[in-house]
């Protein structure tokens, strides 16, 4: 279920390659794959870092912490984009 986003997160890196660097495609895709596996790579050795510091039971609420703060992250990201965009009449 968590990786279910995977392919239309390709499709759209694709379609961003494909309209600003058509010759880059192939590298864009696979720089896509690649941070997906650094992701797996640093969540898996982040949680065993807190299970190894902290323990297994703690696990769940420090997960939470951490999707909080990339929530409140893009929530940021995204009200500045807003806030930059024209208003339309």
């Amino acid at each position: 279920m968590a990786f279910g986003n995977v392919p239309g997160l390709q499709v759209y890196v694709v379609q961003l390659a494909e309209k600003y660097t058509p010759n880059a495609v192939d590298v864009a895709s696979g720089l896509n794959i690649a941070a997906f596996n650094v992701g797996i790579a640093s969540g898996a050795w982040g949680g065993g870092l807190v299970v190894d510091l902290h323990g297994l039971m703690q696990t769940p609420w420090i997960g939470a912490l951490i999707v909080l703060l990339a929530l409140t992250r893009l929530s940021g990201r995204l009200d500045r984009s807003a806030s930059a965009a024209p208003c339309p009449a």
